[in-house]
């Protein structure tokens, strides 16, 4: 799927196990899609799952 993103969002996304791939090159005024903002990003590519947390087994 293909998301307008900003940096920090972008890396977060990465972080919680998402594939993020960059699409396009030229960093310009967008509306990040991760949560609504005003900001300086680039079309990505995002693919996966994010990550499940662990469930700790009690003994």
């Amino acid at each position: 799927m293909t998301r307008l993103l900003c940096k920090p969002c972008a890396v977060d996304l990465a972080a919680r196990g998402k594939t993020v791939k960059p699409v396009a090159q030229r960093c310009e005024k967008i509306t990040c899609s991760e949560y609504r903002r005003r900001r300086f990003g680039i079309a990505y590519e995002v693919t996966g799952r994010p990550a499940r947390k662990k469930e700790v087994t009690k003994e």
